[in-house]
């Protein structure tokens, strides 16, 4: 049995029978654990810094047998969207997080605006693990079973990166106008440029635009590379407060992050 400091052997390729159904359960699973970190303060690794939450699932991901071989997966990728790169395997997309990055976070800053402007805007940060499960989890509540955990690559220098998988979709393109409808039938209010927030279970759905959407059925639309979350604190306030004044929220895509190692 190997130690907790020294990782069993990678395996080559995400294990096939982890598609599917279980897979899916292990998006919640690795979610429940980093969540049973961060509330307890993070373990013997210290407080919940992205460094222990990176140590953290790798620890949790070797025990199961989840750590997959960079080499065999790298030659595979193709370059992707802003977020990840993918190989396709049978009926099968599988995302790998690119550069160390756990995809991307909505959230607010301060920008330097004109006397009696809001000096608090939209902008997507650089997510940590636990943000990335988060979405994942909520996508799938959306859509279920449409994320797959399949494994982490860690690399030397400690750069990791998540490989999840979702089932093949014909690409049908669908207009800002039928997205726009769709969300509106699920009880969601547009607050900005492809971004969408229900009050009733307190839901954001951003990144909503017509290259992270596909027509599943006339009247159905499948959200596959949205960021869901549930806003809270200065985030929440910001956008009841945008809403409440009948207003719409200003975004700033550039990313930026300030996050500890």
């Amino acid at each position: 049995m190997s130690s907790e400091s020294e990782p069993s052997p990678a395996n080559s390729s995400p294990p096939a029978d982890q598609r599917g159904t279980d897979a899916a359960d292990l998006v919640l699973a690795a979610l429940d654990h980093l969540r049973g970190v961060h509330e307890t303060g993070g373990s013997s690794f210290g407080p919940p810094t992205l460094a222990c939450q990176k140590e953290n699932l790798r620890q949790w991901a070797d025990r199961l047998g989840l750590l997959l071989d960079h080499q065999s997966i790298a030659s595979r990728l193709t370059r992707g969207g802003q977020e990840h790169d993918f190989f396709r395997e049978g009926e099968r997309v599988f995302k790998v997080t690119r550069n160390g990055v756990f995809g991307l976070s909505p959230g607010i800053e301060l920008a330097l605006v004109s006397s009696g402007q809001d000096a608090r805007r939209f902008h997507l940060w650089e997510a940590s693990p636990l943000e990335y499960l988060e979405r994942l989890h909520l996508q799938n509540l959306l859509v279920p079973g449409l994320n797959a955990f399949e494994g982490l690559i860690v690399q030397p220098g400690d750069d990791m990166a998540i490989v999840t998988s979702q089932p093949r979709f014909d690409i049908v393109p669908v207009t800002t106008a039928e997205i726009d409808a769709w969300f509106a039938s699920l009880g969601f209010v547009k607050i900005t440029d492809a971004a969408y927030y229900r009050a009733e279970d307190n839901l954001g759905v951003f990144d909503a635009h017509d290259k992270n959407l596909v027509r599943a059925d006339e009247d159905v639309l499948v959200p596959f590379d949205v960021i869901p979350c549930h806003p809270a604190g200065g985030f929440l306030a910001f956008i009841e407060e945008t809403l409440s004044a009948g207003h719409t929220l200003r975004a700033i895509r550039t990313v930026t992050t300030h996050r500890q190692p």
